[in-house]
């Protein structure tokens, strides 16, 4: 299968199955790209938006800025498999942002489905977790453990 690979810092590589795309996500991509995934991944990335660290402008809401390109990228019924730090919601230096599941699950909420979620907490791994009440305001005992979402697209 053929893969588009998104990223703001210049990629030398050459694969004849992956088509690279030089793009800062926190700026809207052109409409070409707009529904142009069935399956996106995006795994430890968007805690990285706007923070300069990896040569990408400063922006206090790129984190939001590039989760709209990545529901522009997604068709409708497509699947985002998302990752990010969770615990208590905060920015550490330049280095990333840490999300509380509840912002995430807020965020989510219109346009996706979660059809699975897990987590890794100071080197387990819990799979398949279900989303409560308590375990989400809590962020399962989080203070700094890795969110992963599979997540269903159901509108534009």
């Amino acid at each position: 299968r053929k893969v588009k690979v998104f990223d703001i810092r210049p990629l030398d590589y050459c694969n004849a199955n992956i088509e690279f795309v030089q793009a800062d996500m926190m700026v809207e991509l052109p409409s070409e790209f707009h529904s142009c995934c069935d399956s996106l991944s995006s795994l430890h990335a968007v805690e990285h938006f706007g923070l300069g660290r990896y040569g990408d402008p400063v922006c206090w809401d790129g984190h939001v800025r590039g989760l709209a390109n990545l529901d522009r990228l997604l068709r409708v019924g497509g699947k985002l498999y998302f990752s990010v730090p969770i615990g208590p919601q905060r920015v550490e230096f330049n280095a990333h942002r840490v999300f509380s599941i509840k912002w995430l699950l807020d965020y989510f909420a219109y346009n996706y489905k979660v059809d699975q979620f897990s987590y890794i907490d100071q080197g387990v791994l819990y799979p398949d977790v279900v989303l409560d009440e308590k375990g989400i305001c809590t962020n399962f005992g989080c203070k700094y453990g890795c969110g992963i979402f599979e997540l269903t697209k159901k509108r534009n």
